[in-house]
């Protein structure tokens, strides 16, 4: 059967203008302007003395601190130290002391002066030429990792934590570990995915790293079922001797979710567990991937490009215990479309900013393309009608539905943040997601907007393209999930777009029940209260690419909200209300995490 071509829509094409001219507005700022004359950085990671000695300057009574782009003119002086973060620096006059400038460049102009020592990390120094440097200069292109807890300046390491060395042996040519941890959020499909397992590293400047992990979930019991469980065996090798290229391959079998809906792991765990509410749906994929990995030492980059082949599953809903709500019914999972495709995959981010919880200043930019090369995903269609003129129920194979092949999709998401004074700060966020052309895609890589984590003024799926009305239902029973079960044929829209801002201003007061140098200074800091008030506006919208087997889909309209909130470090406390579409009140939430 041939398909008639998708109708012609003006505004698709004035909205994908509008999307390229900001993506080549955005890379325009992000190209350096190249220097005449320029130290070069020393590569590798920042020696551990080093991080502890810029963290103490910082933190010392007498030295001086910025944040975001300086300037010193000429004539200007500086008495003692000076620490610039986050930020470029532009120097013309004299500092009498030592010169800290932290993930940002240093440009010298003609007459500056730096009396003391001067280093500079996570950037660059230009027009040395014209400066005069009376002590040592170190330039470092790896970047500091820190966080501003009250006053304090605190660094963070790479990795967000040490690694434990329990169980840990020496093998001689290599070490291992025994890990137990969490493999994701609880859910209401697996309950809780735990991944148990030994870890095998080599040294020397190209380690070798073979994981072998099993994936125990909780709903299954406490005895070892090992039809119900996962599993995801890794090896990473790296190449060139410096670990800027990371070759690897992958066999799996897991359950992934279709989005993380704008929520961490931790809120949507709690919010399953304690409230029986799960904020994501899932699909199961099982099968292998190789991959390439590089992460220029200079620059903060990392690409991937990834070959895979995978066998899709509709993830049915378990029922995993809860804290509470026992008797309310799940929310049901969409279906997912079924069988075996292999995809080729890129992926770009570029990531600098200061802080990676709790950024004042820097840009985030992630960019990810999809391509189905070959292979088949069938799904569900309501065509198949057996309840009415809106909905149907499918049974027995699944090669009824729809076929995709050939389906490509993406997803951009550009983030910019600007510390715009000492107390003040601006975020902003563009984001779209969804099919290359216009054909529709698969339900398990199509996108939804709605709720706490995307336009908390609207409800949950208010931007899912018409997916979950009540008689688009469809059921599917025998095979592997043993039973019979009701799914939504569809997740949401095949692309989806959406723009935030949020300005915090933290309130000029704070409250610590401790003195700064009670015990130790980590905890002291992190019993500090010091409220920051956000406003934010919200606005997304989505479209659907209809085939007949889905002639109930629609574009969803374009939604907005307005909110503001209390934040306190991580915690914050927000009420939100839609502009237009007002198909609910106030909302007031908790999050545990910053929204973006």
């Amino acid at each position: 059967m041939t398909l008639p071509p998708p109708p012609f829509r003006p505004e698709v094409r004035r909205n994908r203008c509008l999307w390229v001219g900001a993506l080549l507005i955005l890379a325009t700022l992000l190209i350096p302007t190249p220097a005449v004359s320029q130290t070069q950085p020393t590569p590798g990671p920042l020696p551990v003395e080093l991080e502890q000695r810029i963290v103490t300057l910082a933190n010392a009574p007498g030295t001086a601190r910025t944040s975001g782009r300086t300037r010193i003119p000429a004539g200007s002086v500086v008495e003692g130290d000076l620490v610039v973060l986050g930020g470029d620096l532009r120097l013309g006059g004299t500092i009498r002391g030592t010169l800290v400038v932290a993930n940002g460049t240093l440009t010298l102009e003609p007459g500056a002066r730096v009396l003391g020592a001067a280093i500079v990390v996570g950037g660059a120094v230009s027009g040395e030429e014209a400066g005069v440097f009376q002590d040592t200069l170190e330039v470092w292109s790896a970047p500091l990792l820190y966080r501003i807890r009250g006053d304090r300046l605190e660094g963070v390491s790479r990795e967000g934590r040490v690694s434990s060395q329990f169980l840990a042996t020496d093998l001689g040519v290599a070490r291992t570990r025994v890990t137990l941890r969490a493999a994701g959020a609880y859910n209401r499909v697996e309950g809780l995915p735990v991944e148990f397992g030994p870890i095998f590293s080599t040294g020397g400047r190209n380690p070798l790293e073979l994981r072998a992990f099993g994936i125990w979930r909780s709903e299954g019991g406490l005895t070892v079922d090992t039809d119900r469980m996962g599993y995801d065996f890794a090896l990473d090798q790296a190449v060139g001797g410096r670990g800027t290229l990371v070759a690897g391959a992958n066999v799996y079998s897991r359950f992934h979710p279709m989005e993380d809906r704008g929520m961490s792991d931790l809120e949507n765990a709690l919010s399953t567990f304690l409230m029986r509410r799960d904020y994501r749906d899932y699909h199961e994929a099982q099968g292998w991937s190789t991959h390439l990995e590089f992460r220029p030492i200079r620059q903060p980059i990392v690409t991937r490009l990834t070959f895979r082949e995978e066998e899709h599953q509709t993830a049915p809903v378990r029922g995993p215990w809860t804290l509470g709500d026992e008797d309310r019914p799940w929310r049901l999972q969409p279906r997912a479309a079924e069988g075996t495709a292999q995809f080729v995959e890129g992926a770009l981010t570029l990531d600098t900013r200061d802080d990676p919880d709790q950024p004042a200043d820097g840009w985030l930019l992630e960019l990810r393309g999809v391509q189905q090369v070959s292979g088949r995903l069938r799904g569900p269609s309501a065509s198949v009608d057996q309840g009415g003129p809106n909905g149907g129920t499918e049974t027995g194979d699944p090669a009824l539905g729809l076929a995709y092949d050939r389906v490509g999709w993406g997803r951009v998401d550009v983030r910019r943040y600007a510390r715009l004074g000492p107390d003040s700060r601006l975020a902003v966020r563009l984001f779209s997601a969804g099919s290359h052309g216009s054909s529709p895609l698969p339900p398990q890589f199509q996108s939804t907007l709605g709720g706490e984590g995307s336009l908390p003024g609207h409800p949950r799926f208010a931007v899912d393209c018409g997916v979950r009305g009540h008689s688009n239902l469809t059921t599917r029973q025998g095979g592997e999930m043993d039973g019979e079960w009701e799914f939504f044929p569809a997740y949401g829209c095949d692309r989806v777009e959406m723009a935030q801002v949020e300005f915090q201003y933290s309130l000029p007061f704070s409250w610590n029940p401790f003195p700064d140098d009670w015990g130790d200074p980590e905890w002291s800091t992190a019993l500090r209260f010091q409220p920051t008030l956000s406003v934010f506006v919200n606005t997304g919208q989505g479209r659907a690419a209809n085939r007949d087997g889905f002639p109930d889909r629609m574009d969803s309209g374009r939604r907005a909200d307005v909110g503001f909130g209390l934040l306190t470090g991580s915690l914050g406390f927000y009420w939100a209300h839609p502009i237009n579409r007002r198909d609910r009140g106030l909302n007031f939430f908790v999050r545990l995490d910053r929204r973006f």
